[in-house]
C-alpha cells in the first residue's frame, strides 16, 4: 500500500476519535447538560486548520491522478472536491450553531443537535466512501511515478493535534480525547468483567 494512503488512513482514524468526542459532547447536550464548548470550538478550529488545508489536498491529488489513469474508477467515487466542499459547509453550520449558543442568541436545541449530528454522520460516510472506493481504486490504478509525483508535491506539515508535538491551542482537546478513550476502555473492561 502506498505510504500516502497509509498516512490518510491514519488521519481518518484520528478524525474518527474526534467524531467520538463530538458525539460524547452531543450526548451531554441532549441530556440537558452543558457540553464543553471550548472543546467544541477547538475541534472546529482543528477541522478548519488541518483537514481542510492539508488532509483534503492529499486526497484531491490522488483523485486527479485517478481520473487520468482510471476515469471509470474516479466516476464511481464521484467528485472528491465537491464532497470536500459539502463537508466544509457542514463544518460552517456546526461552527455557527456553537457560536449562536455561546452568544446567547435564540437557537433551538433541535437545530444545534441537527447541525452537530449532520456533521458527524456525513464525515463518517465520506471517510468510509474514500476508504471503500477512492483508496483501493487509486492503489490499483496509479503507477509508481504517480505516487512519486504526489509525494513530491505533499505538504510535509505535521498534524497539529495528533503528531508527537501538539500545538498549544490543541492541548486541551488532546487531553479530552485521551481521557475519553481511557474512560471508554475502563467501561468496556468493567462490562467484560461483569459478563464473565
Amino acid at each position: 500500500m502506498p505510504k500516502i494512503i497509509e498516512i490518510l488512513l491514519e488521519e481518518h482514524q484520528n478524525i474518527e476519535k474526534l467524531l467520538l468526542v463530538l458525539e460524547h459532547e452531543l450526548e451531554i447536550f441532549d441530556s440537558g447538560g452543558r457540553p464543553d464548548y471550548e472543546i467544541l470550538q477547538t475541534m472546529i478550529q482543528y477541522f478548519q486548520d488541518y483537514p481542510q488545508s492539508c488532509h483534503h489536498p492529499k486526497e484531491e491529488m490522488i483523485f486527479e491522478k485517478l481520473k487520468a489513469r482510471d476515469p471509470a474508477g474516479a466516476k464511481r467515487f464521484g467528485d472528491v472536491e465537491a464532497e470536500h466542499e459539502v463537508e466544509s459547509r457542514r463544518l460552517q453550520s456546526f461552527a455557527r450553531a456553537v457560536d449562536s449558543v455561546l452568544a446567547d442568541q435564540e437557537f433551538l436545541r433541535e437545530s444545534f443537535h441537527l447541525a452537530v449530528q449532520e456533521f458527524v454522520k456525513h464525515q463518517r460516510e465520506h471517510l468510509q466512501k474514500e476508504e471503500r472506493l477512492l483508496f483501493p481504486a487509486a492503489a490499483k490504478a496509479l503507477r509508481s511515478e504517480d505516487w512519486a509525483e504526489i509525494d513530491a508535491r505533499l505538504d510535509d506539515r505535521k498534524d497539529p493535534l495528533f503528531d508527537s508535538v501538539v500545538e498549544e491551542k490543541f492541548h486541551n482537546l488532546q487531553k479530552t480525547i485521551l481521557r475519553w478513550e481511557q474512560e471508554t476502555e475502563e467501561t468496556r473492561a468493567a462490562l467484560l468483567r461483569a459478563g464473565s
